[in-house]
């Protein structure tokens, strides 16, 4: 299924304890950091809930090394086939909400579209 088109993030991104103990660490935290908010789009995008397969850390421009960091600074736990970005589900629209949402949006334009277009089949 395919996720949404754009994600939340939180204005206290920079300043959250979290991402400056990372980007502490200097150039190499600022790339992890990079990495995750990367990671956070291909989730939200791809409707995976907050999971990273390690398929596709070359897509979100991942190496190893920043993997290490984001565990390291709780942010990514591992889990088999990959990783969970440490709450999620919290901060982002879950995969069968956005869905949920879409049919809701979908319905209402059908019926909208009933409305207005079947109330021009009636004569003048």
């Amino acid at each position: 299924m395919a996720g949404l088109p754009w994600m939340r993030v939180d204005t206290n991104l920079p300043t959250h304890d979290k991402v400056l103990e990372l980007v502490g660490v200097g150039a190499r935290g600022k790339a992890a950091a990079f990495v995750y908010v990367c990671g956070l789009a291909y989730s939200v995008g791809h409707g995976t809930d907050g999971f990273v397969r390690r398929a596709a850390l070359p897509f979100i421009h991942g190496t190893t090394g920043d993997v290490r960091l984001l565990v390291d600074a709780r942010l990514w736990i591992p889990v088999d086939g990959g990783w969970a970005i440490a709450n999620f589900g919290t901060r982002q629209v879950a995969a069968a909400s956005s869905q949920a949402l879409s049919d809701v949006r979908a319905e209402a334009g059908r019926k909208g579209a009933a409305k207005r277009w079947g109330d021009n089949d009636k004569p003048a």
